[in-house]
């Protein structure tokens, strides 16, 4: 994976180019290794009053739900009750991307909030998570942006990062970037703030992987979705795609 971004990056300057070049790689390992019950795809979803996301790298979605729609270039519509996680993917990641990243992660929030539980601090919500393949800047410059602009008790992003530059490290290492919840005391559930933390791995990769199946499970089985739901659920959405009869025949 790293080599076919490395090869993007020297051969086209096009940050479009560059981008599909980082998201299409990390979306074919994770369907290639994921269980059937989930499924990585590109794209964008919608909610049932159809609301619009925006574009977004690779979303974890459950596999028990249909697409809405699957475009020539392999980018997907989903339903919002099918998004267990989503990923925003660079590259090289910079202090400037993560606070882009931030706001990013408040909209999603935003929109899918029109589903109960959905939104933030629920068992239920959107896992909202970012992957680079290698930093820009050095890793204290990233950590200082990511305190700075980090807003946990509004929304929540998870980053990713495979390797640090060489100038940062002795060894070939990656980093995970994430807000740790600090509760009032350690039997109550009731929290007072968050505090920053970066994990360094040998092998981020496959901790990203395990983490994604996990934390997607535990989301499912919050969400408690039998059948029925889902079938319920795809009635919801082809509603605003049916037109009445008096919408048709207009005098």
């Amino acid at each position: 994976m790293l080599s076919l971004v490395d090869k993007a990056l020297a051969s086209t300057s096009n940050s479009q180019t560059i981008g599909r070049n980082g998201e299409f790689p990390l979306r074919d390992f994770f369907n290639r290794y994921l269980p059937n019950t989930l499924r990585a795809a590109t794209g964008h979803f919608v909610s049932p009053s159809g609301s619009l996301s925006p574009q977004i790298d690779v979303m974890i979605l459950d596999s028990r739900y249909p697409l809405l729609a699957e475009n020539a270039d392999g980018s997907v519509l989903a339903m919002l009750h099918s998004v267990i996680q989503t990923v925003e993917v660079k590259t090289r990641i910079s202090a400037r991307d993560i606070e882009k990243m931030w706001k990013d992660s408040f909209e999603i929030v935003q929109l899918a909030s029109e589903i109960d539980g959905y939104g933030h601090k629920d068992w239920r919500s959107i896992h909202i998570t970012a992957f680079a393949f290698r930093s820009a800047q050095r890793l204290d410059t990233l950590e200082k942006k990511y305190e700075e602009v980090g807003k946990p008790f509004k929304s929540s992003l998870d980053i990713t990062i495979l390797r640090l530059p060489d100038r940062d490290i002795k060894k070939e290492i990656g980093v995970e970037l994430h807000f740790e919840p600090d509760f009032s005391s350690e039997t109550s559930k009731k929290v007072i703030g968050f505090l920053p933390i970066t994990k360094a791995s040998f092998t981020p990769l496959s901790d990203l992987y395990y983490r994604t199946i996990q934390d997607s499970y535990y989301t499912m089985e919050t969400r408690e979705y039998s059948f029925g739901d889902i079938a319920h659920h795809i009635m919801e959405y082809m509603s605003w795609a049916t037109a009445s009869w008096d919408e048709v025949f207009k005098e």
